[in-house]
């Protein structure tokens, strides 16, 4: 089949948008500007303008957009923020973002495409998220990245270096848009929570992305980020403050006791499970205060899974920071 060349969709008109606005981010400089596009667009990540962004993390996405870079592999811990990073940032700046979930199973047809049948019998190409993102200059989300087989993951090389790739069933030439961007997120292999099907990929793979690690964010910017999700739930804001500085700060002794290799903390309690541990604790309130026990004590075991071993040193550690135990006494 003879090759033919097709140039990208024309780019929506670019806009750029002050740092300290868009991320809600007191101490960036007022000047600070960062390119984005106008609103308007399908397949922009809804905002969550709850989303609390970190100077340092925020600093080095930009450093990766500002730069013109193609790639950034996004890596650390489980449930650190790593996808809600990438989805909240194009949120911000108004860009497309197509997400794929890898898995070990994951063919470079579903990334990059596929001939599919027409109801007239023939077949049609179909553009996979990253040959769409390509010919739009938009961003895609490789999520789980080293779960993906390695030569699966190898294939997507020249198109992360920017070089134009045929694709074999049409003869087509896609040259990506000088605005397309590859993020992938994924937790280190030699993590102490690595979870498993995680795969070493090659390392010319590895040699096309920018690197970036993500750790669990500050304990103040989680427990604001905890209390605005219960204030938006039309909690008291004196209730949420005190619900979510004492999971977000049981939420750390259990992260510093399982760095510290502790026997009985077999795993990390991530934002994820803070924020959802926070919300029973609310809706267990009037219930457990009238039975005389302790909500958030109770609250935490359908929050996370825990074996019996984590699940006694995680109380002791809620008593000791709360101030109180399971059982309240008798309701006053």
């Amino acid at each position: 089949m003879q090759e033919s060349s097709t140039n990208p969709a024309p780019l929506p008109k670019v806009a750029r948008y002050k740092i300290r606005t868009a991320f809600n981010l007191s101490e960036a400089p007022e000047a600070a500007e960062i390119t984005g596009l106008e609103p308007g667009l399908a397949n922009v990540p809804a905002p969550d303008p709850r989303y609390v962004f970190e100077a340092d993390t925020l600093r080095q996405l930009c450093m990766f957009w500002a730069g013109g870079f193609r790639a950034l592999m996004i890596e650390g811990d489980p449930a650190a923020g790593k996808t809600s990073l990438v989805d909240q940032y194009h949120a911000r700046l108004n860009v497309p973002l197509y997400k794929v979930a890898c898995t070990p199973t994951t063919e470079s047809f579903r990334l990059v495409g596929q001939l599919l049948p027409t109801p007239d019998g023939k077949l049609a190409w179909h553009d996979g998220p990253v040959v769409r993102a390509c010919r739009e200059g938009s961003s895609v989300l490789l999520d789980e990245y080293n779960t993906l087989d390695p030569g699966e993951a190898t294939g997507l090389n020249m198109l992360l270096e920017g070089y134009s790739w045929t694709i074999p069933e049409t003869g087509e030439v896609v040259s990506p848009a000088p605005t397309t961007r590859f993020f992938g997120t994924q937790n280190a292999v030699d993590s102490k929570a690595a979870v498993a099907g995680r795969n070493l990929q090659d390392v010319a793979n590895e040699d096309r992305w920018s690197f970036m690690r993500v750790r669990y964010i500050a304990p103040e910017a989680e427990k604001a980020l905890v209390q605005g999700h219960l204030v938006a739930g039309r909690i008291p804001e004196e209730v949420a403050r005190t619900v979510a500085a004492i999971c977000v700060d049981v939420a750390n002794k259990v992260r510093q006791a399982f760095r510290d290799d502790a026997t009985a903390i077999d795993k990390p309690l991530s934002t994820r499970v803070v924020l959802r541990w926070a919300k029973y604790t609310i809706l267990y309130t009037p219930i457990m205060k009238a039975q005389g026990r302790s909500a958030v004590h109770y609250a935490i075991n359908q929050a996370v899974r825990m074996s019996p071993e984590m699940a006694v040193a995680v109380a002791e550690m809620i008593t000791l920071i709360a101030g109180y135990g399971p059982q309240l006494g008798p309701r006053s």
